[in-house]
């Protein structure tokens, strides 16, 4: 006999209207993306001011945006180290 185990469905955990004052993961992320846009050139960045980011959605949008601008930019340059490898 066969047994046959159900798995519940997960619940969606995106929530874009979901506050981010209890969210320190997601806080934290926005400030690592902020330290890591700072390192572009003034054409790629967002302008976003990130004390004004209240939502899951809008961290989500402001991640979204310095990503593609990393990219765009070509990357992070390699640091010594890592080019000698």
């Amino acid at each position: 006999m066969t047994n046959i185990i159900k798995v519940p469905k997960p619940a969606r955990t995106f929530k874009p209207d979901r506050p981010l004052e209890k969210n320190q993961l997601i806080q934290a992320q926005i400030w690592h993306f902020r330290e890591a846009e700072l390192g572009l050139p003034p054409d790629l960045q967002s302008g976003i001011d990130i004390a004004s980011i209240a939502t899951e959605g809008q961290a989500s949008e402001y991640i979204r945006r310095v990503t593609r601008a990393i990219h765009q930019s070509g990357g992070r340059q390699a640091r010594k180290s890592e080019r000698a490898r």
